[in-house]
């Protein structure tokens, strides 16, 4: 059963939402809850409804400013926006990979909060307490294990290293001034704790509707484990081996691939199938989406088709060339290499010939126009400047893109929807059976056990779905660009065969916010300093006459939009010592004197 998810209008919320962040001015839980609250399975759920709004987002907190990263909205779309695949406006929505990140002083600031995991921990130390069947109170206990595994997975790609709490902390706890926990028993211990979820939740199916299941906490696992085995083999200073948390990505894929639960939607329109994935009104019975938050008209809403893209200023994004350009020919060949490739001098004959999965993900001149009822920069946004070409600056378009790149993926073709502020009721697709498909692929190439069987099972499944050319390894394609690319800035070259799975990561997954993590964990943030990366179309004036180079939009020497060319006038820089991780709070050091700052970052 695919999770259908209402948050519903719980009192118990106030036990993890009405105190402050900060770990020493916090009130006893145990004065909040009273002493018999634990005696039924009604009390368990409750406490554990509490948490699913926190970790199951959504499109809601469409307004808010996600800390620390500096951009507007929810993950999904919005945290592409801290990587090279999409540009926001404004730098500042993007301060850690623009080195502009401020440095926070606060306790409990910059993502340096335990609060939830207090609560967390608070409900694992006391669930046992009622007279409750151990196979009912341990489901509950496994959607918090769930829960914990999430929370912790977000420190660690935050700050690497962090303390382990294993219970509930109060003001005199010594636990309080620990240092960090090393980061090998740290993942251990994450690892454990997914395990136990995975062996306390339901099978899919036969859990509660909008409930947690086995195969949601499997997914949560590959990927977790995913990230830290390719993280510890791309940053070999770490010194530690990461085949066994491969080997769990693998496992835990392969477990889910072999349920037969899931396979890859599709109604067997190449052009249209994936942008249609993405804008369905119900996922209740599709075959790829394995978690998705639902909305209900008068209980839950969002105004997530509203404010797409132009989120006050931060969010009026624009998809970056650099991942226009991973997108493949229809050949199958990258577009260095392949003769069917026309050229960047317009978007029409850049995104011809393509992978379908472009002109589905960016928006092709005059498609996905809105009702023609509809005026301003609602219709605009959705189809084009002037029903053709998208809107930049000097074109009148209220919310210009700062790349001619539009995003397509996620928008619908909606009046209604985009009229509402709050009340929107599209559902967001959270967990997706292709993203299993692609751990699974690159966990058994990083393993070395990539087999043609496998990457049919996998990547050819994926590209079956958009009439692309299978992965063939006794014909992987040459890249001499992207290689290149790799070897100037990341300093290794990898296979062709990992390149081509990172490629088809980086295009199935775009806008969906996991870019950061996959450069994070291959050690690959030298590709954020590529012009591409912060660059956009090239101008061709002939469809824009009434835009002025130099006013309007900047361009370099060969002709390409480089919207930051003011504020960022010699392009971004990276420092691989300080910029893939956030810094702690510096109160939070002087205060815990047992805590070592980031490295690049100042302790006082």
């Amino acid at each position: 059963m695919k999770m259908k998810y209402i948050i519903l209008s719980i009192l118990f919320l106030t036990l993890v939402s009405s105190c402050d962040d900060d770990f020493l001015e916090r009130f006893p839980l145990d004065t909040i809850v009273d002493q018999n609250f634990w005696q039924s399975e009604s009390d368990l759920k409750l406490y554990a409804n509490s948490f699913y709004g926190t970790y199951i987002e959504g499109f809601d907190n469409s307004l808010s400013q996600r800390n620390p990263w500096g951009y507007q909205g929810s993950t999904i779309p919005y945290a592409d926006l801290h990587s090279d695949n999409a540009i926001p406006q404004n730098v500042s929505a993007a301060p850690l990979i623009n080195d502009l990140y401020v440095q926070p002083s606060a306790t409990g600031s910059g993502g340096w909060s335990w609060q939830n995991l207090r609560a967390l921990n608070y409900f694992l130390v006391n669930y046992t307490r009622g007279d409750i069947a151990a196979n009912i109170r341990n489901i509950y206990a496994g959607e918090i294990l769930f829960f914990k595994t999430m929370e912790y997975f977000d420190k660690v790609k935050l700050f690497g290293e962090v303390p382990w709490y294993s219970k509930p902390l109060e003001t005199d706890s010594e636990e309080l001034y620990d240092a960090r926990t090393p980061r090998a028993e740290l993942m251990d211990s994450v690892l454990s704790i997914i395990d136990k979820a995975i062996s306390y939740l339901p099978e899919a199916g036969s859990e509660e509707n909008g409930r947690i299941n086995k195969d949601m906490a499997l997914l949560l696992k590959a990927r977790v484990c995913l990230f830290e085995g390719t993280f510890r083999k791309y940053h070999p200073e770490l010194g530690l081996d990461g085949t066994k948390f491969l080997q769990n990505a693998e496992s835990a894929s392969a477990e889910l691939i072999g349920s037969g639960n899931y396979a890859i939607w599709q109604t067997g329109d190449p052009a249209n199938d994936y942008h249609n994935l993405f804008v369905q009104e119900d996922y209740s019975n599709n075959s790829e989406v394995i978690l998705y938050k639902e909305y209900s008209d008068g209980l839950l809403g969002h105004g997530f088709l509203r404010y797409f893209l132009w989120n006050q200023a931060e969010n009026v994004v624009g998809f970056s060339k650099s991942l226009v350009e991973e997108y493949l020919c229809a050949d199958g060949l990258p577009i260095s290499t392949s003769p069917l490739y026309l050229g960047d001098d317009s978007l029409q004959s850049e995104m011809t010939n393509r992978d379908p999965r472009l002109t589905q993900t960016v928006c092709y001149p005059g498609q996905y126009a809105l009702d023609p009822n509809m005026s301003g920069s609602f219709m605009a946004r959705g189809k084009g400047y002037n029903g053709e070409m998208p809107g930049i600056r000097g074109t009148g378009e209220e919310f210009p893109s700062p790349t001619g790149y539009w995003p397509a993926k996620f928008w619908k073709n909606d009046q209604t929807e985009a009229n509402v502020i709050n009340t929107g009721v599209m559902p967001c697709p959270i967990f997706r059976f292709a993203e299993v498909l692609l751990i699974n692929a690159e966990a058994h190439a990083e393993l070395g056990s990539c087999t043609q069987g496998v990457l049919d099972q996998t990547i050819n499944e994926l590209r079956n779905r958009v009439g692309m050319p299978d992965l063939l390894l006794s014909s992987l394609p040459t890249d001499p660009d992207l290689d290149a690319k790799y070897a100037t800035n990341c300093g290794y070259t990898p296979s062709d065969l990992i390149r081509e799975i990172r490629r088809e990561r980086r295009v199935e997954l775009a806008w969906e916010g996991s870019r950061w993590d996959d450069l994070v964990r291959w050690k690959a943030g030298g590709l954020l300093l590529i012009p591409e990366a912060i660059g956009g179309m090239k101008f061709n004036q002939y469809q824009y006459p009434s835009v002025n180079v130099g006013s309007d939009v900047f361009v370099d020497n060969d002709g390409y939009i480089t919207p930051y060319q003011n504020s960022l006038p010699v392009g971004r820089t990276f420092d691989e010592v300080k910029q893939y991780y956030f810094p702690i709070p510096t109160e939070e050091i002087v205060i815990n004197s047992n805590l070592t700052q980031n490295p690049g970052w100042s302790s006082n």
